[in-house]
């Protein structure tokens, strides 16, 4: 059952947020909150994992803030929130598996758009479709 619900949570959360950053290049703020208040109040009634895990998932997302500063928003502050939210859920070990993921198919497919040259070095493109996908793939590999 708490696997289903957190599952169907991060799904929903993933596959809104990426159609947005793939159409407007931004995430819904109203939707992280929504779902980090559920994401709380989740892990509260279920009790599947400790705070620690918890904060340290929270951290994974804090750091990619910290690099979008860093970066004057290389790196979207959307994407940053994005991973808090679903650091709620998941925890540090499975929210980092989750960022390294989809952060090696945005590479793979960048690259072969670079080497294709159908994408510019300068070119901005959203991560979150490529968190989904990673998602994705957690779900079904």
């Amino acid at each position: 059952m708490e696997r289903f619900i957190i599952k169907g949570s991060m799904c929903v959360l993933l596959a809104w947020n990426a159609a947005l950053d793939f159409r407007k290049r931004e995430v819904s703020l109203r939707s992280l909150a929504v779902f980090a208040a559920a994401g709380i109040v989740i892990n509260l009634w279920l009790k599947y994992q400790s705070i620690w895990l918890l904060l340290g998932g929270v951290g994974v997302g804090v750091f990619l803030l910290l690099t979008a500063f860093v970066t004057k928003e290389a790196v979207g502050i959307g994407d940053g929130l994005l991973l808090c939210v679903t650091g709620i859920y998941l925890g540090f070990w499975e929210n980092l598996r989750l960022l390294c993921t989809g952060l090696v198919f945005c590479v793979l497919f960048l690259g072969a758009g670079l080497v294709l040259r159908r994408l510019r070095r300068t070119d901005r493109f959203p991560l979150v479709p490529f968190l989904l996908l990673a998602w994705i793939g957690r779900l079904f590999l």
